[in-house]
């Protein structure tokens, strides 16, 4: 039998991940790299993670609605830009949206975003005890998701699994130290069946990687924005032909 394999991404987290860090090299390189944002977060697993035996059966992607009350002025038709990018991701077998909220700040001003890592957490936990897999894969930099996957490794009493995906602008050091400081000071105060956590794994990805996993530009009424679309040049450079944006839709039947 087949292990099942989750994926569980932090949206918001993800999204300016990518873009605050290839925006340091924009100038120099000419164009954007922001388009690596439109993500088949399906083949993003499947070609870069899925190993033999495995099969990735769910995908939960969590986020906050851009709505008319806390989208900022600072920040021009980024409500629409989301929506597009919402009718974008649904096109992905198997990926169910979670929603939080955001909380305004009121006069244009900042928000936060609410619930979402809260959200995140409880999933990863409930499915983990459910046995909705056997791996799981968590798409966030945010540190204080550590305790839900330590949890959900060491904590359920089943053999589960759990690797922590950074974006790009993460450092991988940095939360692999404040992961064991983490478990340090909580097994200096709670005993555990398992001292040494070997079913925690941290990966950061790789802009090829990216660059490989790119929803179609054109999926039947769903079309990739003009700002959002990667320059030939560089998907000729970076992109397999079989997983280029601008091929043929064929695997997403739309």
């Amino acid at each position: 039998m087949a292990r099942k394999v989750a994926l569980y991404v932090d949206g918001f987290n993800f999204y300016y991940g990518v873009r605050n860090h290839f925006k340091q090299d924009e100038a120099r390189r000419g164009y954007s790299l922001s388009g690596l944002c439109w993500c088949d977060f399906r083949a993003l697993v499947e070609r870069h993670f899925l190993k033999n035996g495995e099969r990735l059966e769910t995908i939960r992607y969590f986020t906050a609605p851009v709505t008319p009350q806390v989208e900022t002025s600072r920040i021009p038709g980024e409500r629409d830009r989301y929506e597009l990018w919402l009718q974008a991701a649904r096109k992905t077998p198997g990926l169910d949206l979670v929603f939080g909220f955001h909380k305004p700040h009121g006069g244009g001003k900042a928000r936060d975003e609410k619930l979402t890592d809260v959200n995140l957490a409880v999933e990863l936990l409930l499915d983990g005890m459910n046995g909705v897999y056997d791996q799981a894969y968590v798409l966030s930099g945010d540190a204080d998701q550590i305790p839900a996957v330590f949890a959900a490794a060491l904590r359920l009493g089943k053999p589960l699994r759990v690797c922590a995906l950074l974006p790009p602008a993460q450092d991988a050091e940095d939360w692999k130290s404040r992961y064991l400081h983490y478990v340090q000071d909580l097994m200096a105060r709670v005993e555990f069946p398992h001292p040494e956590p070997h079913q925690i794994d941290v990966g950061v990805l790789t802009e090829r990687q990216l660059a490989n996993s790119l929803l179609p530009y054109q999926m039947g009424q769903v079309g990739c924005p003009a700002y959002w679309r990667l320059p030939g040049k560089y998907l000729d450079g970076k992109c397999k032909p079989e997983h280029r944006p601008d091929r043929p839709v064929d695997r997403l039947g739309v």
